[in-house]
């Protein structure tokens, strides 16, 4: 299934803190099988097909939209037994740097986001492959930050960084219910590298016992 031209269907929150307001996306519907938690790589989820394409759509969405933060809440989940981890359950917020957001005020503009507007979503693809040379050299400064606040899995960075790692989605998203097909008891995975501090710092793993669930 490609995800390009694909629908998304979310709710939209504007939330006013002071002087300050924030866009928030969210699924319209909860991602049920998608256990966000900390592992020794960092985060760790284990997703279905279902969670997979919603993690792909946001991430799409989350690379052309500097002005929003897109909010994947993932604590409340149907597969706790999936977790290979001790680690708390967490949620998952996607960033621009240039929003100047702090971390501190989220929990608070999570309070106040309402029932939200319905709003759907095209998914606009992800752009042509990365210049790997470039991503990876020592130089890059086009790198994603992530970083774990209360509850939440915080990924900021800049529209280039976000588009670097946005392959990986795509292809665990259209790629991986054909490999689990064809390569039973394999690994797939997408892992989202932040800089020299994580091998691994977002890893989302295909669900072996659930992954064909829609």
């Amino acid at each position: 299934m490609k995800l390009e031209g694909e629908r998304w269907r979310t709710l939209v929150s504007t939330v006013r803190l002071g002087k300050d307001e924030y866009r928030v996306v969210r699924p319209a519907q909860p991602v049920k099988h998608a256990p966000l938690y900390e592992s020794w790589v960092g985060a760790e989820s284990c997703v279905d097909k279902a969670a997979a394409r919603t993690i792909a759509m946001a991430w799409a969405f989350a690379m052309r939209s500097p002005r929003t933060l897109v909010y994947l809440p993932l604590k409340r989940t149907d597969a706790e037994e999936c977790v290979w981890s001790d680690g708390p359950f967490l949620d998952l917020v996607l960033l621009h740097h240039s929003l100047g957001f702090r971390l501190s005020k989220w929990k608070e503009v999570r309070a106040k986001l309402g029932p939200g507007r319905p709003h759907t979503v095209t998914c606009q693809g992800f752009g042509a492959e990365p210049d790997y040379e470039r991503l990876h050299h020592k130089d890059n400064r086009d790198v994603l930050r992530g970083e774990i606040s209360g509850d939440t899995v915080f990924m900021v960075g800049s529209a280039p960084a976000f588009h670097s790692q946005g392959q990986e989605f795509r292809r665990l998203a259209e790629d991986g219910p054909q490999f689990m097909h064809e390569n039973p008891g394999e690994h797939c995975c997408a892992e989202i590298t932040e800089d020299q501090r994580h091998w691994k710092w977002l890893h989302v793993i295909y669900c072996e016992e659930h992954r064909v669930h829609a």
